[in-house]
Formats: C-alpha cells, sequence, structure tokens
C-alpha cells in the first residue's frame, strides 16, 4: 500500500510511530494514517486510537477492511485517496 501512495507522487511512511500506537501507514502531506483492519480490529478501540491520533497529532485516519486489499482495490484505493487529498486542499481554502 505504501507503493500505491508513493505513486500518486506523495511521500509514506509504512509502521510510524505515533506512541502509544504505531500506525500502519502514514503520509505526511496529508496528515492521514492509512490502517488495514483485519478481522480483530475492535470498533470501539479503534475509535479511541482514531480520537487520539487527531487530538495528540492531528492527523486523520483512514481505515480500510483487510478483505479488500488485492491488486484490485489499487484503482478504487487510489481514486479515494484523490478525493482526500481534495477534500484537505479544500479545507485549507
Amino acid at each position: 500500500m505504501v507503493e500505491w501512495v508513493r505513486a500518486t507522487g506523495l511521500g509514506a511512511n509504512s509502521q510510524e510511530d505515533f506512541p502509544p500506537y504505531v500506525a500502519d501507514v502514514y503520509v505526511p502531506d496529508l496528515e492521514l494514517v492509512i490502517e488495514v483492519d483485519g478481522p480483530l480490529h475492535l470498533k470501539k478501540s479503534d475509535k479511541k486510537r482514531d480520537l487520539h491520533l487527531k487530538t495528540k497529532y492531528g492527523v486523520d485516519t483512514w481505515r480500510i477492511p483487510l478483505k479488500k486489499m488485492s491488486k484490485n482495490y489499487k484503482a478504487e484505493f487510489t481514486a479515494e485517496l484523490q478525493k482526500i487529498i481534495k477534500r484537505k486542499i479544500d479545507a485549507a481554502t
């Protein structure tokens, strides 16, 4: 997934530390964490984590179900990332 983000021209880091958490992917230019949620993710814990990342570090979280992650998802992923980029630009203006 990091490669998919980088293919758009954005930088991305995998396994970025946001103590006490570690994000799957972090896109610094968008202040965006991308989390791939497997079957063991708990919505209540995820909500708490997302709020912590937003309030302490100022980053938003985009959650993607693991079952979506395949080569076939790349086009949809890129389209959604473009929407996020547009929303961020619109919010900054």
